[in-house]
C-alpha cells in the first residue's frame, strides 16, 4: 500500500512541476494590414475627412491599446466571481530520521483537499467592483476614440486652412506679377516712375515668403495626417475636400444627454458604484467569516487494528477581532466619498465645455458671416476700383499695393473663420459626447 500511495505522491509532484515548466503560449502581434488600394487611390486624389477619420479609428494603435485592456478588464470580470483555488495537501507524521524515506515505518501519511469559501455575498460584490471595472475600461476606449477623432479634425481643418491659403498666395502671386508687368509698362510711356516697380518687386518677394511658410504648414498637416492614419510619411495625400459646415444640433438636447454621451461621466459613475461594490465587501469581510473546509485519508503503516482512516476539518477566521478590517472599511468609506465628489465635479466640467463651445460656435459663425457677407465684396471693389485707376495712369503703387493686401487679407481671414467654425462645431460634438459614434462627427458631414 505504501508503494502505492508513494507513486500517487510522485504523481502529484510531476504534475505540478510540469503545470509550472509548461511554455508560455505568446501571442504574435499581426503586422498592420496595407490600405486597401481603393482607400489609398481616393486619398492621393482628394483627401476626404470621412475617410481618413474611419482610417484612423480603424489603425490606431492608442485605440487597440485601449481595446486590448477592455477585452482584459471583461476577461477578470468573469475570474473574479470564481472560488478560490482547490488546494491538495500531504503529511506524513512520525517518519524515522535514521530511514527518512521508509515511508512504511512512518506512523500517518495524509492526502487531502482543502476548499476557502469567502464570506457570505463577498464574492458577488468582488464581482461587482471588477465588472464595473469593466466599464470604466469600455469609457476609457470611447473617450481615447473621442480624442483621436478630435485630433483628426482639428489636423484637417488645418491641412485645410494651409492648402487654402496657399492657393490664394499663389494666385495673389500671379495677380502681383501681371501688376508689375503693367507698372513697367506706365514706366516706359511715363504714366508712373521707378519707385512704383521697385515696391511691387518688394511686395512680390514678401508674398513668396509667405508662400514658403505655408508650404512648410500644408506639409506638416499632411505628414501628421498620415501619422494618425498609421501610413507611410511620405504616402500620398491629395488635397483637402471643401469644408461644409453644418448646422448643430440643439444644445439644450446635448445637455439633458450629457449624462449618458459623455465617456468621462459615465466612467466617473462607475468608479462610485465600483467603490461601493467594494465597501460592501469589505463590510462583508469584517462581519462575516470566511470558511475552509477540508477532506483527508489517513494511512498508518505501523498501525495494528486501524491502517485506514479519513479526517474533516472546517476553520473558520475571525474577523471580529480585527481592527485591519476595520480600518480597511474607513478607508473605502473615504474613498467614496472621494469618488462622489470626483462625480459631481466631472458634471459641472463636461456642462461649462459644452456651453463654452456652444458659444465659441456661435461666435466663430458670426465672424465668417461678416467676413464673407460684407469684407470680402468691400475687398473685390476696392480692388478692382485700385486696379483700373493705376491702368488709367492714375494713382501711384501705393495705393494698390494697400488694396492688394486687404483684398487678400480678407479672403485669408475667410478661410480662417471657415476653418474656425467647422473646429467648433467639432468642438461642440466633442463637448456633447457625440464625436465618432457613427464614424465621423459634426465637423465631417457635407
Amino acid at each position: 500500500m505504501n508503494r502505492v500511495l508513494s507513486k500517487v505522491i510522485f504523481a502529484i509532484v510531476v504534475a505540478g512541476a510540469a503545470v509550472v515548466a509548461a511554455p508560455r503560449v505568446s501571442f504574435a502581434q499581426s503586422p498592420v494590414s496595407t490600405l486597401a488600394a481603393n482607400d489609398d487611390t481616393e486619398l492621393a486624389r482628394t483627401a476626404h475627412l470621412a475617410t481618413i477619420l474611419r482610417i484612423a479609428l480603424e489603425r490606431s494603435p492608442d485605440l487597440a491599446e485601449s481595446q486590448a485592456r477592455t477585452r482584459a478588464a471583461e476577461a477578470r470580470r468573469d475570474a473574479a466571481s470564481r472560488l478560490p483555488d482547490l488546494e491538495a495537501k500531504y503529511e506524513q507524521w512520525g517518519v524515522p530520521l535514521a530511514r527518512p524515506v521508509s515511508l512504511n515505518h512512518a506512523e500517518m501519511l495524509m492526502l487531502g483537499v482543502r476548499q476557502t469559501f469567502p464570506a457570505w455575498g463577498a464574492r458577488e460584490s468582488r464581482a461587482k467592483v471588477v465588472s464595473e471595472e469593466a466599464v470604466a475600461a469600455r469609457d476609457t476606449e470611447r473617450t481615447r476614440r473621442q480624442d483621436i477623432a478630435a485630433q483628426v479634425q482639428r489636423t484637417y481643418v488645418a491641412y485645410f486652412k494651409a492648402a487654402e491659403e496657399h492657393r490664394l498666395h499663389l494666385e495673389h502671386a500671379g495677380l502681383m506679377s501681371r501688376i508689375m508687368e503693367l507698372g513697367k509698362l506706365n514706366q516706359r510711356t511715363g504714366h508712373g516712375g521707378l519707385q512704383d516697380v521697385l515696391r511691387l518687386q518688394v511686395e512680390l518677394t514678401r508674398v513668396h515668403a509667405d508662400i514658403a511658410r505655408i508650404e512648410r504648414e500644408e506639409r506638416s498637416g499632411r505628414l501628421l495626417l498620415n501619422a494618425l492614419m498609421n501610413r507611410p510619411p511620405d504616402a500620398p495625400l491629395g488635397p483637402p475636400e471643401d469644408l461644409a459646415p453644418s448646422i448643430s444640433g440643439d444644445v439644450g438636447v446635448m445637455e439633458k444627454q450629457l449624462d449618458e454621451k459623455r465617456p468621462e461621466v459615465t466612467s466617473a459613475a462607475s468608479t462610485v458604484r465600483r467603490t461601493e461594490a467594494l465597501l460592501e465587501e469589505r463590510r462583508r469581510a469584517a462581519r462575516l467569516p470566511s470558511l475552509m473546509v477540508g477532506l483527508d485519508y489517513w494511512h498508518m503503516p505501523m498501525g495494528t487494528d486501524v491502517r485506514h482512516a479519513y479526517g474533516a476539518m472546517v476553520a473558520i477566521n475571525l474577523p471580529w477581532f480585527s481592527g485591519r478590517r476595520r480600518d480597511e472599511v474607513k478607508e473605502v468609506e473615504h474613498l467614496l466619498r472621494a469618488d462622489q465628489h470626483a462625480l459631481l465635479s466631472t458634471k459641472t466640467a463636461v456642462r461649462y465645455q459644452l456651453r463654452d463651445a456652444a458659444l465659441r460656435l456661435e461666435s466663430a459663425r458670426q465672424s465668417f458671416t461678416i467676413v464673407d457677407q460684407e469684407l470680402l465684396a468691400q475687398a473685390r471693389r476696392s480692388l478692382e476700383a485700385a486696379q483700373a485707376a493705376y491702368a488709367a495712369g492714375q494713382g501711384d503703387a501705393s495705393m494698390l499695393l494697400d488694396a492688394l493686401r486687404s483684398h487678400i487679407q480678407v479672403r485669408v481671414e475667410r478661410v480662417r473663420a471657415l476653418a474656425e467654425v467647422v473646429s467648433s462645431l467639432a468642438e461642440l460634438d466633442r463637448a456633447a459626447g457625440t464625436l465618432a459614434l457613427d464614424g465621423q462627427g459634426q465637423g465631417a458631414r457635407r
